[in-house]
């Protein structure tokens, strides 16, 4: 029996078509039908945490120019995500994301040996796509104002903003707050609010922690400070900074010299201290970025 060619060719066509959907090793080669050659994508992700890889939530940079450089010495300028496909296979490689005017901007990934690197050395595999990811962060100030702020008429208008400052004082009655002598401080209205804040000593260090607690939870409250904003000294948002400050509070609310957690409460201290005077801080969503004309 005579076998029709032309019949052959769309059932042959057909299993090609099938097996890519099933995701085999065609699916995943830049050049389809050329088994020599691979691919590389290159994606650029926001690193709110600065840990150097992309978790949950952190979104994905557009528009950031990306370098491959071939084994030969030429380079391709694309942006983020950027791909490129049809490579020879082997060793060579490399890209390289571009550095923005910003100079707030920090790179965190790629790495090696824990280290960020740009560029990226890589090799292609044939029938594979090699996938790269640069991640980054950008630094501002936390915007925080002090516990003197707070207590000043400029602070009082900040808290009277929405024509009284019930809800703020409310707010500051939620938490562990403190006086001198480790009493719960549940402010009434500002000017008894004013004095246990210019009163606030280090003797019992849950005191001077529970001022700068509440002012550091006035920043967040007006927007002044994005809670959920990095800060690296401590590895934590500030939101749960505060958190982590409120328990201690509530756990040990009379710390005087020589107590056991006299020390971790100066470190919260110190931190809330710091943002409250406008530290650098992991910006939360990404910042303006440009770069030079010859990317």
């Amino acid at each position: 029996m005579k076998h029709d060619a032309s019949l052959r060719r769309p059932r042959l066509a057909l299993a090609l078509l099938l097996a890519g959907a099933a995701g085999g090793a065609w699916a995943q080669t830049a050049s389809t039908y050329n088994p020599n050659l691979g691919s590389v994508v290159v994606k650029k992700f926001y690193d709110a945490n600065a840990n150097g890889k992309r978790d949950t939530g952190e979104p994905w940079l557009s528009g950031w120019p990306m370098t491959l450089t071939l084994p030969n010495g030429a380079s391709s300028v694309r942006n983020s995500t950027a791909i490129w496909s049809g490579l020879a296979g082997g060793s060579g490689y490399s890209v390289a994301e571009a550095a923005p005017v910003q100079t707030n901007w920090v790179q965190t990934a790629p790495r090696a040996d824990g280290v960020p690197v740009n560029p990226k050395n890589f090799a292609i595999v044939p029938c594979k796509t090699v996938t790269v990811h640069f991640g980054n962060y950008c630094k501002k100030g936390s915007g925080g104002r002090t516990p003197g702020f707070w207590s000043n008429r400029n602070g009082l208008e900040r808290m009277n903003d929405g024509g009284e400052v019930a809800t703020e004082l409310g707010l500051l009655s939620g938490l562990n707050l403190v006086s001198a002598n480790g009493d719960a401080f549940d402010p009434v209205d500002h000017a008894g609010f004013r004095s246990w804040l210019l009163g606030g000593t280090a003797t019992n260090m849950a005191y001077m922690l529970s001022v700068h607690l509440a002012a550091m939870t006035l920043n967040v409250e007006s927007g002044l400070v994005n809670g959920d904003s990095y800060f690296l000294p401590c590895g934590c948002t500030v939101d749960e900074l505060m958190e982590d400050a409120n328990e201690s509070l509530g756990l040990d609310p009379y710390t005087p010299p020589g107590h056991a957690e006299r020390a971790d409460q100066e470190t919260l201290k110190n931190w809330l201290d710091q943002l409250n005077n406008g530290a650098t801080v992991v910006s939360a969503t990404p910042c303006a970025r440009t770069f030079y004309p010859t990317y």
